[in-house]
C-alpha cells in the first residue's frame, strides 16, 4: 500500500478520535443514585437477578459445555468502519469458544481466505489453510474474539465480579428494568477495571440492554467514552439456550438501532460441536481461564 493511501485510511480514524477527544477527559462513571455504597461488596438482590437471567436463558447449559460455536456477521456502518478491527466488513464467519474463557477463534465461511484467527491465552494467532501455524501480536484481533464471547456470556462473567450492586430500576422506551452495576477492586470509577450496567427486563427476566465502560481497546479511547448494547431478536437454540441474534453495539448512551456503531448479527448455536483441543495450537502456554491478567 503506498503512502497517500496509508493517509487516507488513518485521516478519517484520527478524526473521529480528535472529535472524541475535544469533549473532556472525564472518566465514563456507570454508577446510578440508587447504589448503597456502605452495604455488601455483593448484594444478594443482584446475584438473584442474575441467577434469574441464567434460569430464564439457559446459560447454565452454555457454562457447562466443553465448547460452543456460533455464525455471525459484523456489519460496521460509514466512515465507523475504519475501526473494524477485524479483516473483513459484513462477511459470515464461524466463531468457536471455550465457555468461561478467553480462548476463541474464527474464520470465515464464504470466499477465497481459509485461515483461522485465534487468540490463546490473550496471544493471537493465524492457522492457515495448510495448517501452518503463527503467532502474531493483534491486539484488535484478541479484543474483538474475546468482546463477541463476553457479551454474550454476560451474567455468567459478571456474576463472578467482587462488586455486584442492585442500582435500582430503570424506564426505558414504555418498559421498566431492573438494573443491576458490576466492576472490579473498587466502586468508584478507575482506570484499571470496567463497569457495566445490566438491564434486566421485569417482563421477560430476559438481558436486554447493557452499557459498558471501554478501558482497554485496540485504539486508543478517551476515558469519558463507554458503549451500550441493545440486544435483541431472542431466540433459543436446540439446546435451549436463549441468545440475542442482534447485537446493536453502540457509543455512549443507548439510541434506536439505526444509530448503531455496528451491528452483529448470531445464529447457529451449537454446543460442543468441536474438540476443545482445536483451540490450544500452542500447547506450552499456560491456561488462563477466565482471568485477564
Amino acid at each position: 500500500m503506498n503512502k497517500k493511501k496509508i493517509i487516507l485510511r488513518i485521516f478519517p480514524v484520527c478524526t473521529i478520535l480528535v472529535l472524541f477527544t475535544v469533549k473532556g477527559c472525564k472518566i465514563a462513571d456507570l454508577r446510578t443514585d440508587s447504589i448503597d455504597a456502605k452495604s455488601a461488596k455483593k448484594e444478594q438482590k443482584a446475584i438473584d437477578l442474575l441467577d434469574k437471567v441464567i434460569e430464564n436463558q439457559g446459560l447454565a447449559a452454555l457454562a457447562q459445555a466443553k465448547t460452543y460455536s456460533l455464525n455471525a456477521t459484523d456489519d460496521w456502518k460509514g466512515i465507523l468502519a475504519l475501526m473494524n478491527p477485524l479483516p473483513k466488513n459484513n462477511e459470515l464467519m464461524v466463531l468457536r469458544y471455550r465457555p468461561m474463557s478467553f480462548d476463541g477463534q474464527f474464520n470465515y465461511l464464504e470466499g477465497r481466505d481459509k485461515t483461522i484467527y485465534g487468540t490463546q491465552s490473550f496471544k493471537s494467532y493465524e492457522i492457515k489453510e495448510n495448517g501452518e501455524v503463527t503467532f502474531k501480536n493483534k491486539e484488535k484481533i484478541t479484543f474483538s474474539i474475546a468482546a463477541i464471547q463476553y457479551f454474550l456470556e454476560l451474567p455468567l462473567r459478571l456474576k463472578e465480579a467482587p462488586i455486584l450492586k442492585y442500582a435500582g430500576t430503570r424506564d426505558f422506551e414504555g418498559k421498566t428494568y431492573d438494573l443491576v452495576f458490576a466492576t472490579w477492586d473498587k466502586l468508584e470509577p478507575h482506570k484499571e477495571h470496567d463497569q457495566y450496567l445490566l438491564y434486566i427486563s421485569q417482563n421477560t427476566g430476559y438481558l436486554s440492554f447493557v452499557n459498558y465502560t471501554i478501558r482497554g481497546m485496540y485504539i486508543p479511547m478517551p476515558k469519558y467514552i463507554y458503549g451500550s448494547l441493545r440486544l435483541a431478536n431472542m431466540q433459543t437454540s436446540t439446546s435451549g439456550i436463549t441468545f440475542p441474534g442482534t447485537l446493536y453495539v453502540q457509543l455512549n448512551n443507548l439510541k434506536k438501532e439505526k444509530r448503531s456503531a455496528h451491528t452483529i448479527f448470531i445464529d447457529n448455536l451449537k454446543l460442543n460441536s468441536f474438540p476443545l483441543e482445536n483451540l490450544y495450537p500452542d500447547k506450552n502456554l499456560e491456561y488462563k481461564g477466565d482471568s485477564k491478567n
